[in-house]
């Protein structure tokens, strides 16, 4: 596949951040990191091999010859499922190996970009015996139709409570009054997204010409996803065809394998690496990890290259580029040691402190999900920063607080035994006009089935008065977390800084915790 000596390739693998498991006579077994998707077969791995040891350097070009077929969108699916982009893939020769290939690189795109399909679901078709044109319609739940692997026509609610892939999959549809559908001219359902296909259009070594359908709840994402499909299928053998997506109030062609631009800063290569490499040394590097740099400082980057966001990223292609292998280790300029920043060892002080009193520390993302944040508090999202396009719910927005990322862990923990003891001393953001700042905190909560708003005030004061010899101020408060007539606002000099109490009984539920649960959060500008 990729016209190298083994011992080339073995050689090669780890230099494009491939690790090798295992090694028989006929395969080589390698794990590849998930935000390499184009990694899921071996057409992408041979693709980038190629480039790496100068076979073949550059942006790969994908023909896509304009197709006449076409699938209307139903307006009617807006709040369920409204994107879908096609392909159709002709001339193919398929054998066994390509097959499972495929299955295996559809299941990995469904689990990693697509999100268990949430995001994207993927459906592959003998094209030779459909009509087009497509419609991608709602229908109600007692539509019926053969799915794949059934012999017998069963009903859309049939499938999502008796076969293995609706109940895998069916939450995904769950509180929907109308469920996504793609069929022929004549009918025949191709798929049921993104639950299962129809059992008409299977694919096998027979398939001369394969329909690619990726429904989606974000457009990029299944443009994405299509185009890694597409990238791979072409260096399989065969010929890209477009199709035209009908929506009520506009139109599209899909795919779109156009190559995206990126500013290329060789000034923050140089300073990154520290490869004093000329600009047409840059270049080259580039080149071979399969990407493109025109005489204005524009990179090219493959449709199919979805992991390259930020320039640093070229800066990471340069360096594979170029070869790891041959990066010599340097030693700092300066030959005074280093040293921790004031503030990380005030920070390590106090938790050092808490853990003292018994507390298990938990390092847990800024980045965390809305409903643990605000719906499980029944708190007012007014404030909320959320992060454009992010790559999974569960990470989407940031923190103001910590309490809500320690109300996670001890959910998680509900079958170890009590008490349970946890802190974090961590960051939150906060808006500031048009800036978001970051504010060092530190979150204690304690669960057992008698905490207490008064044990939670005794931890915080022994802390107050280690760290800072000063005694704290409590006055009777409200705060989103704790319950009312159990919660206080933390003064020391007159200055607030926090809240503690018991969290209130809703939050107790929502997280699925059967005990009672006290802590609090502070401020640590006071402390550092």
């Amino acid at each position: 596949m990729t016209g190298l000596p083994r011992g080339t390739i073995v050689d090669r693998l780890p230099f494009l951040g491939l690790d090798i498991e295992s090694e028989g006579q006929d395969t080589i077994r390698v794990e590849y990191s998930p935000n390499r998707p184009d990694f899921s077969t071996d057409y992408g791995i041979a693709r980038a091999l190629r480039g790496l040891v100068g076979r073949e350097t550059g942006p790969p070009g994908y023909k896509v010859a304009k197709g006449t077929a076409s699938v209307r969108v139903d307006p009617n699916l807006q709040k369920v499922r409204p994107y879908i982009a096609c392909a159709a893939i002709r001339g193919l020769k398929l054998d066994d190996e390509t097959i499972r290939q495929l299955i295996s690189m559809q299941e990995d795109l469904h689990n990693g970009i697509a999100r268990r399909r949430k995001k994207a679901a993927i459906g592959l078709h003998n094209m030779d015996v459909i009509k087009p044109p497509f419609t991608y319609s709602g229908v109600p739940s007692s539509f019926e139709f053969v799915p794949l692997g059934e012999s017998r026509k069963m009903s859309i609610e049939k499938i999502l409570s008796d076969t293995e892939t609706g109940m895998s999959y069916g939450h995904i549809l769950r509180n929907s009054k109308t469920y996504p559908i793609l069929t022929d001219s004549a009918g025949t359902v191709l798929s049921f997204p993104p639950i299962i296909n129809g059992s008409s259009t299977k694919v096998d070594t027979s398939t001369k010409n394969m329909l690619i359908d990726v429904t989606s709840t974000n457009l990029r994402t299944g443009d994405e996803v299509l185009a890694i499909l597409c990238a791979a299928l072409s260096d399989a053998g065969g010929a890209i065809e477009s199709l035209q997506v009908d929506y009520s109030d506009s139109k599209r062609t899909t795919p779109d394998l156009s190559p995206t631009k990126m500013k290329f800063d060789s000034s923050l290569a140089t300073s990154l690496t520290g490869l004093n490499l000329s600009a047409k040394e840059m270049a080259l590097c580039l080149e071979r990890s399969r990407l493109g740099l025109d005489h204005e400082g524009n990179a090219t980057v493959p449709r199919y290259r979805v992991d390259i966001l930020h320039p640093v990223d070229l800066v990471e292609e340069v360096v594979i580029g170029y070869g790891l292998d041959k990066m010599e280790p340097a030693y700092p300029p300066s030959p005074e040691p280093g040293s921790l920043h004031s503030l990380v060892v005030g920070l390590d002080s106090i938790s050092e402190s808490i853990s003292m009193a018994g507390f298990i520390e938990t390092m847990n993302f800024d980045l965390v999900d809305a409903a643990s944040l605000y719906t499980k508090f029944a708190r007012s999202p007014d404030s909320r920063i959320e992060v454009e396009n992010p790559r999974t719910t569960e990470h989407s927005m940031l923190r103001d607080s910590i309490l809500p990322s320690l109300m996670s862990v001890l959910s998680r923990n509900v079958q170890t035994s009590y008490p349970q003891k946890v802190y974090e001393v961590g960051r939150i953001f906060l808006r500031d006009g048009q800036k978001v700042v970051e504010r060092p905190r530190v979150s204690a909560l304690v669960a057992h089935s008698s905490s207490s708003f008064s044990e939670a005030k005794s931890y915080l004061e022994a802390l107050v008065m280690i760290r800072l010899e000063e005694s704290i101020k409590t006055v009777p408060a409200a705060h989103w977390a704790f319950a009312e007539g159990r919660t206080a606002e933390v003064f020391v000099k007159d200055r607030s800084i926090g809240f503690l109490g018991e969290i209130k009984p809703s939050a107790l539920a929502s997280f699925g915790l059967d005990v009672p649960v006290a802590g609090y959060e502070i401020d640590l500008a006071a402390f550092t």
